[in-house]
C-alpha cells in the first residue's frame, strides 16, 4: 500500500515529483482505473473492461495496458506511447483521503496524502509541490484537480454500475492471447451488447436521461483496441514481427 503523509507545506516544502514515465517510475502496470466520464477519451486508446474490486467486491472500470502483471505495453523507455492518459495515473503519488474526527465516521473534510515510497518521489529534477512562499504550484493545482475530478468519478461510477446491473447488462468475458504460450484473461467484464440491443424503450430513456448511453457505447467501441494491444504483445515477443 506504501507510505502515505497528509501533504503539508512545511514539511514537504522541497519535495519534488518526477512526471517523466517509464518502468521505474512505477508505470510498469497492466491496468488502471477509469472512470465513465473519461470513457470517450480512453476508448481511442485502451481497451476498457470492468472487474470487481478485491477490497469492496464492487464494479468498477479498468483501462487495460498489457495481460501481466507488471506489464505496460505503452511504455517505450521513458515515452508512454498515448494521446490520452486515466486520471488514475496522472494523479500519482498523490491520494485524496477522508479525515474523521475521532468520535464520528461522518468525513470531516478530505486531504491529499502522497506515497513517500513511490518511486516518482524524492528525485533530483523533479516538479516542486510549493513555491517558496508556501502556496500550491500550477503542478500540485493541477494535481488537485485530478484528485477532485476522481472523486467525483468515483460516485459517477458507483450510480454507473448500478444502473448497468439493474438493466442486467453486465456480462463476463475472458480474453484469449494467441501467443505461442497462450495467455487467457479472467474476471473481467464487459457490456452485454445483445442484453443492450433486447432493452425496451423505457429502459434505454432511463439510461439516457441518466447519461449512460454515451459511456456505454464508449465502453463497446473500446473494445477494437484489443486486437492493436494484442500486436503490441506479438510483436514484444517476437520483435522480427513488429512494423515499428
Amino acid at each position: 500500500m506504501g507510505n502515505f503523509e497528509i501533504l503539508d507545506p512545511k514539511q514537504h516544502r522541497h519535495l519534488t515529483v518526477m512526471r517523466q514515465h517509464g518502468a521505474d517510475y512505477g508505470d510498469n502496470t497492466m491496468l488502471s482505473l477509469a472512470y465513465p466520464f473519461e470513457f470517450r477519451a480512453l476508448q481511442a486508446e485502451y481497451p476498457i473492461l470492468f472487474k470487481k474490486s478485491e477490497d469492496t467486491g464492487q464494479f468498477q472500470a479498468i483501462a487495460l495496458f498489457g495481460f501481466s502483471s507488471e506489464e505496460n505495453l505503452f511504455l517505450k523507455g521513458d515515452a508512454w506511447q498515448a494521446r490520452s492518459l486515466p486520471l488514475a495515473i496522472k494523479r500519482e503519488p498523490f491520494l485524496l483521503t477522508e479525515r474523521r474526527s475521532a468520535d464520528s465516521d461522518t468525513p470531516q473534510d478530505f486531504v491529499i496524502s502522497m506515497n513517500m515510497e513511490h518511486p516518482r518521489i524524492p528525485l533530483p529534477g523533479g516538479d516542486p509541490l510549493f513555491t517558496e512562499d508556501g502556496d500550491p504550484t500550477a503542478y500540485l493545482q493541477e494535481v488537485m484537480g485530478y484528485l477532485k475530478a476522481m472523486q467525483e468519478g468515483y460516485e459517477q461510477s458507483q450510480q454507473f454500475f448500478a444502473a448497468l446491473e439493474r438493466e442486467q447488462l453486465l456480462t463476463a468475458i475472458n480474453i484469449d492471447i494467441p501467443l505461442p504460450d497462450p495467455i487467457e484473461l479472467t474476471g473481467f467484464y464487459s457490456i452485454d451488447e445483445e442484453q443492450l440491443q433486447a432493452l425496451s424503450a423505457e429502459a434505454m430513456q432511463r439510461l439516457q436521461q441518466a447519461g449512460w448511453i454515451t459511456p456505454i457505447y464508449m465502453q463497446l467501441a473500446s473494445l477494437s483496441q484489443m486486437t492493436g494491444l494484442i500486436q503490441k504483445k506479438i510483436a514484444l515477443s517476437d520483435p522480427s514481427n513488429s512494423q515499428q
